[in-house]
């Protein structure tokens, strides 16, 4: 099995494993691996059918990607692992079945049940130009810079709407608000304030659940804060960790 990843920073520093959203890839944080390259070793995955990780045409998808990440995490010595939304989810599954495995979890913009609704996948089996249009609207908060915007559109346009939508399958079949609670590992729960696919009490239940975790309101930003406040996202990830977990 063959996994792609991007990775910045030393080899000997502590290490952050991150995962990508639905229809994303180990794009989304670019500005994660340039920007906390002098502290981390970061390391940011291509689950299998998206950016350069082949397809492997699973039958269960939700699995195949928990063994895509496994895959990662268990060449490293107990690093963080980190997830944006579906991998925020899919972070917190592979925290109850391995949480001897990672030091810490790091969930951006997401929460322990993730709906998605049918005019998601309507556009996305009908009108996939509507789709990304949606993107453009629905994953960034009012002011967000044209630029970031269309450069998300087109990184949106290279995954098949196919895999976009088992993506969104694997999202709504998602819900542990009853099993969050058994969590065990240092988490750090982040948020944008004007997020709307994953509101602010999405991560509020989250901080509530587990038990050793700390919330972060990025004010202004939304579902892709990683993006839209990188630097604030950055700096709440290294003070976090030096606080928490050193």
């Amino acid at each position: 099995m063959s996994v792609h990843f991007e990775e910045a920073g030393r080899g000997n520093s502590p290490s952050i494993v991150m995962v990508h959203g639905a229809g994303g890839s180990s794009a989304t944080w670019f500005m994660q691996l340039r920007g906390l390259a002098h502290s981390f070793h970061v390391v940011a995955i291509d689950l299998n059918g998206h950016g350069r990780t082949p397809d492997r045409n699973p039958d269960d998808v939700t699995a195949s990607y928990l063994e895509d990440i496994a895959s990662v995490v268990e060449g490293l010595h107990e690093p963080v692992l980190a997830g944006h939304s579906m991998g925020g989810a899919l972070a917190q599954l592979y925290a109850l079945e391995m949480p001897d495995r990672i030091s810490g979890l790091i969930l951006i913009s997401t929460g322990a049940r993730l709906r998605v609704a049918q005019f998601i996948f309507d556009l996305l089996d009908n009108d996939f130009d509507g789709y990304v249009e949606a993107v453009g609207k629905y994953m960034f908060a009012e002011g967000a810079s044209k630029e970031l915007i269309s450069a998300s559109k087109a990184e949106v346009r290279k995954c098949p709407p196919e895999i976009i939508r088992r993506d969104f399958v694997v999202c709504n079949e998602f819900d542990i608000m009853d099993q969050v609670k058994n969590i065990r590992v240092p988490t750090l729960v982040i948020v944008g304030s004007e997020d709307v696919m994953t509101p602010v009490k999405y991560a509020a239940y989250l901080n509530g659940q587990i038990h050793e975790s700390i919330l972060k309101v990025i004010e202004g930003a939304g579902h892709s804060v990683m993006l839209e406040r990188p630097h604030e996202v950055n700096e709440a990830i290294i003070e976090w960790v030096s606080s928490s977990l050193r």
